[in-house]
């Protein structure tokens, strides 16, 4: 089933409304913040979300308070790696209260890779500290290991639409999403890893270890420059197929309520919302 949203949901027009300067809040709402994120601080997970951050100080405080708004029926712990942030970013997840590592090796891979080092989650995952996460995320995501086939899930994948930088584009992404939709459904057969990114997976953590799926020859950068393509694998995708490689599952979570909502820096590094879908359209007649 295909959907798509031409506007925004109330859960996250509500989010946006807050501050992104921790100095903008009150004590009252600071202490609330403090006391949902203190869920996430469990003894024997089974859910480990990892998230890796750099210069994220003025950034990541909306992903924060969606997941703070988890509804959370399964043990989870939050990992946040800094990757060499030089603003406040490690200061605040301190002050919050949250599990935080240091990476000093630059890049979205090797900080990812800390990341899954260190949880102790029986499954594993990812996020990006650009994106707001449904109440129910944790949850379906989790819920989709569990596999009715013989065939074992390995690793699962959510779906996702853009926040617009610019008021009123939310309908033009709504169009571009939904034609990217049928591209992504097509790929969904034969070539299920191309629709995984890390802002929304997760995976089994020690088969994740066991293939080592973040080891790849380039690690990207946080910030890319505009217009500028990423021609080199990625560390999420490499993880979904060497998964799949290792004869697991990779298993797409269709469900309104999973869906993520992310920041439009994506389409502005491909030019544009018309450019990124030529350059998508392009790429999949190049491998059929």
């Amino acid at each position: 089933k295909i959907m798509t949203d031409f506007g925004m949901p109330v859960w996250v027009k509500n989010l946006l409304k807050k501050p992104l300067n921790i100095a903008d809040y009150s004590s009252e709402e600071i202490r609330e913040l403090k006391q949902k994120l203190s869920r996430f601080r469990v003894d024997n997970p089974l859910v480990s979300m990892v998230i890796p951050a750099w210069n994220e100080e003025f950034g990541i405080l909306h992903t924060l308070w969606s997941l703070a708004n988890s509804d959370l029926k399964y043990p989870t712990e939050l990992i946040i790696v800094d990757n060499n942030s030089t603003d406040g970013t490690s200061n605040l997840l301190h002050d919050l209260g949250i599990k935080t590592v240091s990476e000093t090796k630059q890049g979205v891979g090797h900080a990812r890779t800390t990341g899954l080092a260190i949880a102790q989650g029986k499954y594993v995952l990812t996020g990006d500290s650009d994106t707001l996460y449904p109440p129910q995320w944790i949850n379906l995501m989790t819920d989709a290991f569990q596999s009715s086939d013989d065939k074992p899930v390995y690793c699962v994948h959510s779906t996702y639409s853009f926040i617009p930088e610019k008021t009123g584009q939310r309908w033009m992404y709504g169009i571009y999403e939904l034609m990217s939709s049928f591209i992504s459904k097509r790929k969904e057969k034969n070539e299920p890893y191309l629709n995984v990114y890390g802002f929304y997976m997760g995976f089994e953590a020690q088969k994740g270890r066991e293939v080592n799926g973040y080891d790849i020859e380039v690690q990207r950068t946080f910030r890319g420059t505009v217009g500028q393509l990423e021609t080199n694998a990625t560390e999420d995708g490499m993880m979904a197929l060497r998964l799949m490689q290792a004869g697991g599952k990779i298993k797409a979570v269709h469900d309104s309520k999973a869906k993520v909502w992310t920041s439009d820096r994506r389409i502005q590094l491909d030019g544009g919302i018309v450019n990124a879908f030529k350059i998508r359209f392009k790429k999949y007649l190049s491998r059929k």
